[in-house]
């Protein structure tokens, strides 16, 4: 169970939370009080850890978290994936909690982040700092040394990229404290061989995304190998690709993750037991090739969780 950094202007990739390891980058705005809490918490343990996973539903001002393990909140609240995340207890992928909080009045989104990290210090004895660590890593480059892309790769036509920056502006002035923010859209359909502007499907094996630049997916290559992958392609703008390969070893992909924790309903596109790996597909199907390296990795170590006292 991994969550990750994710643009404001891609919409499946949801604000808050999304999926995999993917996280959103602090909105716009006046700096956040370090010392900002919410006002009302409750956290209460379930019983029954082996149920259906329950649900995460951002809202303004306001934290529901309902039957999940406490790891997705430590991974958003850190902002850190797994593969940057060391000395995490068993028990944070296998404890359930319902966590219902609420913000005082007035408080920016921009707070969320810090508001979770307190409440995590204040009932859970949360200490961490931070290293930087030599670790193995991926660099993703061109596959072509004549530059060419992949037959499942297109640049983004230009109307869906107007669409784009109009959705980027309207949630960044409403950051600011300038209008309101963006209706949210609904998330697409995860049996769809195709995702509406702006959205996409990170399914482990089945991905499929409209407007998103290549810095933004390598987070996700990151999440499906497991280490930091960085962007070395030297492309900029946005594309719309498709990417099927056989998963290795990692059961869990964005969307399916996010469909769990938004409570949405569908199944996964099957996986074809016959599709290629994951970096043959990159480079046969995107023109894109991982190449093994080493280089310096931020890590946050945990040196301190403890299970709360139920209230």
């Amino acid at each position: 169970m991994h969550i990750r950094r994710a643009a404001v202007l891609v919409i499946a990739f949801v604000p808050v939370i999304t999926a995999a390891q993917q996280f959103t980058p602090t909105p716009p705005g006046p700096p956040v009080d370090p010392n900002t809490r919410f006002e009302v918490v409750s956290v209460k343990p379930v019983a029954d850890s082996s149920g259906p996973l329950g649900r995460f539903m951002p809202a303004p001002q306001r934290l529901e978290y309902s039957e999940l393990p406490i790891g997705w909140l430590l991974r958003l609240a850190l902002q850190k994936p797994d593969y940057q995340m060391i000395g995490a207890p068993g028990w944070v992928d296998t404890d359930r909690y319902t966590i219902m909080a609420k913000a005082p009045e007035g408080t920016p989104q921009a707070a969320m982040t810090t508001m979770m990290v307190n409440l995590l210090k204040d009932r859970f004895k949360l200490a961490t700092h931070l290293e930087t660590r030599e670790q193995p890593i991926f660099n993703l480059v061109l596959a072509r040394t004549d530059g060419r892309l992949g037959p499942n790769i297109k640049v983004t036509p230009a109307d869906c990229q107007a669409t784009i920056a109009e959705r980027n502006a309207a949630a960044q002035a409403a950051a600011a404290g300038r209008g309101a923010p963006p209706p949210f859209p609904p998330l697409p359909d995860p049996n769809s061989s195709t995702v509406p502007c702006g959205f996409g499907r990170l399914l482990t094996g089945n991905v499929a995304v409209s407007g998103r630049t290549i810095a933004q997916f390598v987070t996700t290559v990151s999440d499906f190998v497991g280490r930091p992958v960085i962007d070395r392609t030297g492309l900029t703008g946005l594309y719309d690709f498709t990417l099927k390969f056989a998963p290795e070893g990692r059961n869990a992909g964005p969307l399916g993750q996010t469909l769990a924790l938004l409570g949405a309903q569908g199944q996964a596109p099957p996986v074809d037991p016959d599709a290629p790996s994951l970096s043959t597909a990159l480079q046969e199907q995107l023109g894109l090739k991982l190449e093994s390296a080493r280089g310096p990795v931020e890590v946050v170590v945990i040196d301190r969780l403890e299970k709360p006292t139920p209230d």
